[in-house]
């Protein structure tokens, strides 16, 4: 009796599986359509083969478990984005699906005096991680000793500043708290290697160099500038550098081209018309040529300067009296 069931059984089978028999015993692919599939880390076989199925790559699943199990790759699948075909035979794919995935890195470039804000914003276009992830990732904790150097006080985003200018390449499996951690790591790579030790004094410079970035277009006017920013708090005078206030009323985004004189009279400790030296904390993320005419800022007796609108190269007029300001304006 148990044989008859048996045999029973096994017809069963072989005229359910019939129609994937050639599937199974096919060792051959042929030219078909290229199928991108990504595979989460984690994700079981079972769950591998539904998502196969799902995009035309394969036609029974538990075909593929069988042949899976009977291979050299069982329990060897990897996760990662593969692109396929469905022309492939079984033991093509899972040969392929046994392999690590040739991860395709997504371009991510950061300008120089771009904003965290600007950041997530470019991180959210290029599907990396929303926005809001980006932003609320800044409050993560980050192993790098010169992030205890920075103060915790009343900065929108304590990271502002240190997230370094680069052309990253991350993977779109990447996390907001990887892009950080990557973007942090280079800033403490290449301020060391080319501005010098990083000191407790680190938030300071980066603060005044965040302004220097936004103020001058030309490399070899920053040490300049710096020196008027050095001077102007010697002197306890308003910094009244207008790209604070955009950062203030632009939510740091700045689309903002004009600043009226209302603008200038917001309660904001960005607000460097009305609160005379720093503002609470960097407005951007500047570049190592900005960082390093902060560190070592030009030694000149300039408390003022305004665009050379005669020029129209970026460049700008240096003065040391209000008077001279107002008579080299055109």
């Amino acid at each position: 009796m148990k044989k008859i069931i048996a045999i029973i059984i096994a017809a069963a089978l072989l005229i359910w599986l019939t129609p994937y028999a050639h599937e199974y015993f096919n060792s051959k692919s042929v030219e078909g359509t290229p199928v991108t599939i990504s595979i989460p880390k984690g994700l079981s076989e079972a769950d591998i083969a539904k998502l196969l199925k799902e995009n035309g790559l394969i036609k029974n699943e538990i075909v593929f478990k069988l042949k899976l199990r009977l291979s050299e790759y069982n329990g060897k699948l990897n996760f990662g984005t593969y692109t396929l075909s469905d022309g492939m035979c079984l033991s093509d794919i899972i040969k392929t699906l046994a392999n690590p995935a040739v991860q395709q890195g997504i371009t991510f470039v950061v300008p120089e005096g771009f904003s965290a804000e600007q950041i997530a914003a470019r991180a959210e276009e290029l599907n990396l991680c929303t926005a809001e992830e980006f932003l609320n990732a800044l409050d993560d904790n980050y192993d790098y000793s010169f992030v205890s150097k920075i103060p915790a006080g009343d900065t929108k985003y304590r990271l502002q500043g240190f997230l370094f200018p680069e052309t990253y390449s991350f993977l779109k499996e990447s996390s907001a708290h990887d892009i950080i951690d990557t973007m942090l790591g280079e800033f403490e790579k290449r301020y060391t290697s080319e501005v010098g030790e990083i000191s407790d004094k680190v938030f300071e410079i980066v603060t005044k160099a965040s302004l220097v970035e936004k103020e001058a277009m030309l490399a070899s006017e920053r040490p300049i500038i710096a020196g008027v920013i050095e001077n102007r708090i010697k002197e306890n005078m308003p910094l009244q550098i207008d790209a604070a206030i955009v950062y203030a009323i632009s939510d740091g985004m700045y689309d903002v081209d004009t600043v009226l004189y209302r603008d200038l009279e917001i309660d904001s400790l960005y607000n460097i018309y009305k609160n005379k030296g720093l503002p609470a904390g960097p407005i951007c993320n500047p570049g190592i040529s900005a960082l390093k005419a902060a560190k070592n800022p030009d030694s000149n007796s300039y408390l003022y300067y305004h665009t050379d609108t005669s020029k129209n190269d970026g460049s700008h007029i240096f003065t040391e009296t209000y008077n001279e300001h107002l008579s080299t304006q055109n």
